[in-house]
């Protein structure tokens, strides 16, 4: 039985888990759908050059000096290129978590889809898929990590799978060959961060042309994430 079972092993999860092992709760778990390395977006569909966080935010060490995104590059890349750093490059901010959960020893169980949550008594009863098959788990608490993964489900509508052969369309959060793209006229459907992220990629490989389709008459100019912390 787990103190806490934490589903998602990517910045928020391991923040989780590291502020828990601070406050000397150690039966904890964290189960990741992934394969080791490739938790969250940075490495796998997210294709911004830089994250948008400005560098002297910290992640997730809780003030721990020598666990924050700092020191890490410093150590790697040394105190000059921190200091000439404008933003951390997304690999870089995956390698770094890389690291934070190994040196702080974080347990995570990864290839584990946490497929259902069910009321066990008075703990929960955790179904995982995994590589070797359905595995049970029991945990007094849940800790949902699940990114922008958690907010519904990754969709394609209806009208563009129904009418439009498979290899000429793709979702942003799937792998998507840019080199096909090359002076090719591309839409993009929406005018999120993906949207832009992925149309400045497909110009970077030469499309021909990139246009963004929405719905709204003008360009959301808030980042309904950054105005939701400041309330």
């Amino acid at each position: 039985m787990l103190d806490v079972a934490i589903v998602g092993a990517g910045q928020g999860g391991l923040g989780t888990a590291f502020g828990l092992l601070r406050e000397r709760i150690s039966n904890i778990q964290v189960f990741d759908r992934n394969h080791q390395g490739l938790e969250g977006p940075w490495v796998t569909f997210a294709r911004m050059i830089t994250l948008r966080t400005p560098k002297h935010i910290t992640g997730p060490d809780y003030g721990v000096a020598s666990l924050t995104p700092r020191a890490w590059y410093e150590a790697k890349y040394g105190v000059a290129a921190w200091a000439g750093l404008d933003k951390i490059a997304r690999q870089d901010w995956q390698a770094y978590l890389r690291w934070f959960r190994r040196v702080t020893d974080i347990p995570v169980q990864n290839d584990a889809d946490v497929a259902a949550i069910t009321p066990e008594g008075a703990a929960l009863r955790l179904i995982l898929a995994t590589p070797t098959g359905r595995v049970e788990r029991f945990a007094r608490k849940p800790v949902l990590a699940t990114g922008i993964d958690g907010s519904g489900r990754w969709e394609i509508p209806g009208f563009i799978s129904r009418a439009i052969p498979p290899d000429s369309f793709a979702h942003t959060v799937q792998d998507i060959d840019f080199g096909r793209l090359a002076g090719r006229r591309i839409g993009v459907l929406g005018a999120g961060a993906s949207a832009f992220d992925n149309g400045a990629t497909a110009l970077e490989v030469s499309a021909g042309s990139v246009g963004l389709c929405l719905c709204r008459r003008d360009l959301p100019r808030i980042n309904p994430y950054s105005a939701h912390q400041s309330l």
